[in-house]
């Protein structure tokens, strides 16, 4: 009886932690009573939720996980480790468990919702579609999938269908957060602004306090380029939320695009700091701290982001390329250019190598592989890249001009002039190759006043071995 009585009072204290924020607390609270009662479900659900809301994904799911094999009839816990499992990345899994509460309860409107939304990121759209019919058969209104089939829409360029299930929606349920920011930001790319800004402020009147909506709002304005309205609705998202990275984030463009550099670098660097993770932070940041002259701490962010986005790819290398987040490979490729501009050749080639092997048909990440593999100095790899860009283009005379310079580095110059003869044909009129046939010549030319003065030692030594031959000779020698 003490031990059930001493269970419960660490969860009393676990809920009242929870309520006033101190959740590292309430979940040791929580854990506390585990011990003394290992299958209650519920309180690994609720264990679950206090990690959740401190940000500890990880050891959220293994809460969740329990509770549904705990409670393995009950739709919350499902719903609970679907959502978790997304934030992951772990989208095949998080299906898994949607999929798991809708068949627990066929009536309930959000499992349907979560599946639609989770088979638009995995980019199966026409599976959401269905998903989407099977929910219309069984429900009578359902404003949060006509939400989630709006975005798969909008995500494929759909705008007038997309708006639609938007309005919809709005007209199922006008309360459901975020439609209206997201109806006004397609009436934004359908080329109706005005109508935009308009619903914008027609959402914050009734809830002036969504940062959601300021951010997606500031986002619109800015591109409207009413930059010190845009400013306005990002400081009031760090009035709300002083951690709040996007925020931070946001201010430094604008402070880029007023050519305010110091204020810029600031702002990145906190939204750094506070966003450690974000793809592109630390190549953001050091072009801000470039501009400035921070050159050494520009170089420890472009490195930084270049581990990143290497482990990144060690990652996904079982995955095609048209699944990797965060237009990772424009990324990778922006962060290799910036190293080349801080003399940071082998780090850029490293980069994009594991890149190459994602993207093994992309010429353009391929060429400026070879740059980069030819600036640090290896050419026998830069040549190799080379080759690869021309069996995939086989015009691309910048890779006929780069095999020409490293031929003509490694004493190869019939190469060379093959490979500058090859690249005229094609583009007589190329600088680049006008500027290979200048130091072709002139290598020539030099060659050949080497071969002359060796020539003219040669004599200089015949000459001068007869002359003191004649000297032994002659009288009184």
């Amino acid at each position: 009886m003490d031990e059930w009585q001493t269970a419960e009072d660490h969860v009393e204290r676990a809920v009242e932690l929870y309520h006033r924020g101190r959740w590292t607390e309430a979940a040791k609270s929580f854990r506390r009573a585990l011990e003394l009662e290992p299958d209650r479900g519920d309180w690994q659900f609720n264990l679950g939720l206090v990690l959740e809301a401190a940000g500890r994904d990880g050891e959220a799911r293994r809460a969740f996980e329990a509770a549904t094999e705990l409670m393995p009839e009950d739709l919350e816990p499902r719903l609970a480790l679907g959502g978790v499992l997304q934030r992951l990345g772990r989208h095949e899994e998080a299906l898994v468990a949607f999929e798991a509460a809708s068949s627990i309860d066929p009536q309930q409107e959000l499992p349907f919702a979560k599946r639609i939304e989770t088979l638009a990121e995995l980019d199966r759209h026409e599976e959401a579609e269905t998903t989407y019919y099977l929910a219309q058969q069984t429900l009578d209104e359902l404003p949060r999938c006509l939400k989630a089939m709006g975005e798969s829409l909008l995500e494929r360029g759909r705008l007038e269908r997309g708006g639609w299930c938007l309005r919809e929606a709005l007209r199922q349920d006008p309360t459901l957060p975020g439609v209206r920011s997201r109806l006004a930001e397609v009436l934004a790319a359908s080329g109706r602004p005005n109508r935009a800004v308009q619903m914008f402020l027609q959402e914050l009147r009734d809830d002036p306090g969504g940062i959601d909506t300021l951010l997606r709002f500031g986002r619109l304005l800015g591109s409207l380029r009413r930059d010190a309205e845009a400013a306005e609705k990002y400081r009031r998202v760090l009035e709300l939320d002083t951690a709040n990275a996007e925020a931070h984030w946001r201010l430094g463009e604008l402070a880029v695009r007023a050519s305010r550099h110091r204020e810029a670098a600031a702002e990145f660097e906190l939204a750094a700091q506070l966003d450690p993770e974000r793809p592109g932070a630390h190549l953001e940041l050091a072009a801000a701290r470039l501009r400035i002259g921070r050159v050494d701490e520009a170089r420890r962010d472009l490195l930084e982001q270049s581990r990143r986005l290497r482990e990144l790819a060690m990652d996904r290398e079982s995955m095609p390329i048209e699944r990797i987040d965060g237009n990772q490979l424009d990324l990778a490729i922006r962060t290799a250019e910036a190293l080349l501009e801080v003399s940071e050749p082998d780090a850029a080639a490293d980069l994009l190598s594991g890149h190459a092997d994602l993207s093994s048909r992309d010429p353009d990440l391929l060429r400026l592989l070879a740059l980069t593999r030819f600036e640090a100095g290896r050419l026998a790899e830069g040549c190799a890249t080379s080759r690869r860009v021309l069996r995939l283009d086989p015009r691309c005379v910048a890779s006929m001009h780069n095999l020409a310079i490293a031929a003509l580095r490694c004493g190869h110059r019939r190469l060379a002039w093959a490979w500058w003869r090859r690249g005229m044909r094609i583009a007589p009129e190329d600088e680049g190759l006008r500027r290979v046939r200048t130091r072709l010549v002139l290598d020539a030319i030099a060659t050949s006043i080497e071969r002359i003065l060796d020539g003219l030692r040669d004599v200089g030594r015949v000459v001068a071995a007869r002359l003191r031959t004649l000297r032994r000779r002659l009288p009184g020698s």
